[in-house]
């Protein structure tokens, strides 16, 4: 297993922080109120640990309030940002 300490350190936190700011739509669900940064290319499969061109935000331990999904779960190790296939085009703006 990986050593995930990365997460609770002060420069993940700062990180995380900033990538929340610039946008909390999450790149898995569509929807806002994302919670959680995501490694797009997981850290087990070679992915850098604090890039933030690796980050995504993403909903995380508390879901989604819109859909209910758990994101961040549902991406698992996934590699990359493939967005869900739903019936509406989140993406597409009002």
């Amino acid at each position: 297993m990986a050593d995930r300490g990365e997460l609770t350190s002060y420069a993940y936190r700062q990180l995380r922080a900033r990538i929340l700011a610039e946008s909390d739509t999450c790149h898995w669900c569509g929807h806002r109120e994302a919670d959680a940064a995501d490694h797009l290319i997981p850290v087990s499969k070679g992915g850098a640990k604090l890039d933030p061109d690796n980050l995504a935000p993403i909903h995380g331990v508390a879901g989604c309030p819109t859909c209910g999904r758990k994101c961040n779960n549902e991406k698992s190790d996934r590699i990359g940002g493939a967005r869900l296939v739903t019936s509406v085009d989140w993406y597409a703006g009002p």
